[in-house]
């Protein structure tokens, strides 16, 4: 079972028994009615998503592109007006436009904008992630979201590997899609979830 921090909302996975960052009690994380995740089968194809693909929001309904936000993408807490902009729960207060990217691993989550990226390891900006795990190199990996919307990952050459899906991949580009699993060295996975672009609403 998915777990929550009650301070900052941050996602943990169920072997966690304190939020590492905040030192804090988890609670179970309760998804929105429409939280449904992929889970990759053997026999699952992957492919290179687009712009238009629709992605998995893990806290419930959301917002589709130029919608309207009808629930926090964190928590699934509906919005307190039309107009808000920021989730009024008090264990979230994240903005209601999601992230391009959410990427949740077994000590916290990360969170990619698009046209962003950040490098993962245990000197990235996100190392609290990776402290536990030393066979985890100091710069393995790259994640970002292009300004269409597209997520990928790009290994940085390291003895211990870069994996999506249970399968080492080379040092080059690899895109990613909603449900994908990635993980570093032996033990660091993290589960992906894609959000559609946000566009502007042109006024009627």
């Amino acid at each position: 079972m998915t777990q929550r921090c009650t301070v900052g909302g941050e996602l943990h996975g169920p072997e966690v028994p304190l939020c590492p960052e905040h030192l804090c009690e988890l609670v179970p994380h309760t998804p929105g009615p429409g939280d449904t995740a992929h889970q990759p089968g053997p026999g699952d194809t992957a492919h290179e998503p687009g712009p238009g693909d629709t992605a998995h929001q893990p806290g419930g309904a959301g917002a589709g592109p130029g919608g309207p936000v009808t629930a926090c993408w964190n928590c699934g807490t509906p919005p307190a007006s039309p107009t808000s902009t920021e989730c009024l729960a008090p264990d979230c207060r994240r903005p209601l436009t999601p992230p391009g990217m959410l990427v949740v691993f077994a000590y916290g989550q990360v969170e990619i904008a698009p046209g962003g990226q950040v490098e993962l390891g245990r000197h990235g900006t996100d190392r609290r992630l990776f402290r536990s795990y030393p066979n985890v190199s100091r710069r393995h990996a790259v994640l970002g979201v292009d300004p269409d919307g597209r997520a990928w990952i790009t290994p940085v050459p390291t003895p211990n590997g870069t994996f999506v899906n249970g399968d080492e991949i080379p040092a080059v580009q690899r895109f990613l899609a909603s449900g994908d699993r990635i993980r570093l060295a032996l033990d660091a996975e993290g589960t992906v979830t894609l959000f559609p672009r946000q566009r502007n609403r042109t006024p009627e």
